[in-house]
């Protein structure tokens, strides 16, 4: 009876801690400053709980499925949820288009999606690994942020030289973080662009 309970005990442990890995729980964010490049994306602006992106940009996927336009998802995250009350936190559902020649660009207007260009600039990197079990991958979109962004702000405190060169300070500027969910490479890429970087959707208040 006792072998048969320790081995129970130790099949649940092992499935929790795998489970655990496949959510990237044990993964190590290493942060890293690099050129974050020109982008173009597409798609919505969104006011509201960050946790309530999830159904606006399953209908942008299935809007770009349709269209038959590759693209690779991005959210771009305006406002510290610490600062901001959650009714009035700005996110942009968006897609950051591969081939934006004039002919998408011109799909993308008739579906009635916003499209601009991100210029070249100045960030911090972070990745965070997405499950393969699918039904783990909503979670790791919400995992990654509670890891991501405190590692983000540790290293900042651990490096002050580079926190004070352009990563200290937000307020008043439309300078959000980005997201980057790679499928393909099942990855979350984080970006975090330099304060002196141009400005992303000045009117979106």
């Amino acid at each position: 009876m006792g072998l048969a309970l320790n081995t129970i005990i130790f099949i649940i442990a092992a499935l929790i801690g795998y489970l655990l890995q496949e959510l990237g729980l044990f993964h190590k964010i290493v942060i890293s400053r690099d050129v974050i490049p020109k982008m173009t994306i597409t798609g919505v602006r969104f006011k509201g709980p960050y946790k309530d992106t999830g159904k606006p940009f399953i209908e942008l996927e299935n809007k770009l499925n349709e269209a038959k336009i590759d693209v690779k998802y991005v959210g771009l995250y305006y406002d510290d949820v610490q600062k901001v009350p959650a009714d009035q936190l700005r996110t942009f559902i968006g897609a950051i288009v591969k081939n934006p020649n004039e002919e998408t660009i011109k799909k993308l207007k008739e579906l009635d999606l916003e499209v601009f260009e991100v210029e070249e600039m100045d960030g911090l990197h972070a990745y965070y690994p997405i499950s393969k079990m699918s039904f783990l991958e909503g979670m790791c979109f919400m995992t990654a942020p509670m890891k991501v962004y405190p590692a983000m702000a540790k290293y900042l405190e651990s490096n002050p030289d580079i926190k004070n060169s352009g990563f200290d300070d937000y307020d008043g500027k439309n300078i959000p973080c980005f997201e980057v969910y790679d499928r393909n490479t099942k990855q979350i890429h984080f970006m975090f662009p330099n304060n002196k970087s141009k400005e992303i959707l000045t009117d979106f208040k």
